[in-house]
């Protein structure tokens, strides 16, 4: 007797089929990525809104004063607000960390913020182990560092806007004028209100920046089309400044909010030839 086969796809039904997928694919993968974006987001609120709560509870300590800013030592630093150790132009270890014009944010917040993970968006993998310098020599951690104030400097991809001044009209030499005015918050009840945000700048040069990086270009926490992965940055060079990236940032306020906003929608601030774009809501 004859053995029946049982009937399989013809050659026209698989690939009909394989067309389905690739059509499902294509309509689902914008919005897989819109959702991964989406988490990359909350995961770097969650890291502000638990540094925003270190702040609160050194504030609370200390007289409603919020913590020294490392810049505001020296007015050369005003257009870097995004470093945890800075030691005016030196490049390397700090022989004494308790000069009175070196300050680093561990001083003040490591007893509050053991985890130095909060001091950095998540999409750049700095971690506590984290090799430092990220070139040349490794002479530490980051978590070491961050909390001896030993090296510097030591880059962070948030900025750090409590008592910082460098966009102060008032108080900046050589801060822009023609740019817009931020005053970083210098107690629980100023008037600002926003103390870290997702570093977003850009920069004529790479003078103290410890990775390979293009002049001339924009700076961004989180991924965007045109960027390109240059540790712990996304850099596109554009040299005449003329493509803002498109791409959604984090803002943290003293009240604990953690919202999201449009980096075309920022404000540029501009001292010492470099620019900054900090959230729209800046009080």
């Amino acid at each position: 007797m004859a053995r029946r086969h049982a009937p399989g796809f013809t050659l026209i039904e698989l690939l009909v089929v394989i067309a389905i997928i690739s059509v499902l694919m294509g309509i689902l993968m914008p919005a897989l990525q819109k959702v991964r974006q989406q988490a990359r987001q909350i995961a770097c609120g969650s890291n502000m809104h638990q540094l925003i709560v270190g702040l609160i509870a050194y504030a609370e300590n200390n007289d409603s004063r919020l913590p020294p800013h490392p810049s505001t030592v020296s007015a050369s630093n005003f257009h870097r607000p995004y470093e945890l150790n800075w030691n005016g132009n030196q490049v390397g270890p700090v022989n004494n960390v308790n000069d009175s014009n070196y300050r680093y944010v561990g001083k003040y917040l490591a007893p509050y913020l053991p985890e130095v993970d909060v001091f950095n968006c998540r999409v750049a993998s700095i971690k506590d182990d984290t090799p430092w310098p990220p070139t040349g020599t490794v002479l530490g951690t980051y978590g070491e560092f961050y909390r001896t104030g030993s090296f510097a400097p030591l880059h962070s991809t948030y900025m750090f806007l409590w008592n910082y001044q460098g966009y102060n009209h008032n108080t900046s030499s050589a801060v822009d004028k023609t740019q817009a005015h931020f005053e970083g918050p210098r107690r629980l009840s100023s008037k600002s209100r926003l103390v870290v945000q997702d570093a977003f700048f850009y920069l004529t040069s790479n003078t103290n920046i410890l990775w390979e990086n293009p002049q001339q270009s924009w700076y961004s926490s989180h991924p965007y089309s045109q960027g390109q992965r240059t540790y712990p940055y996304y850099t596109f060079n554009d040299p005449a400044m003329a493509n803002q990236p498109k791409v959604r940032l984090n803002a943290g306020y003293l009240d604990g909010r953690v919202e999201s906003f449009n980096a075309w929608e920022s404000r540029g601030v501009k001292n010492f030839g470099a620019q900054a774009f900090i959230a729209p809501k800046s009080y």
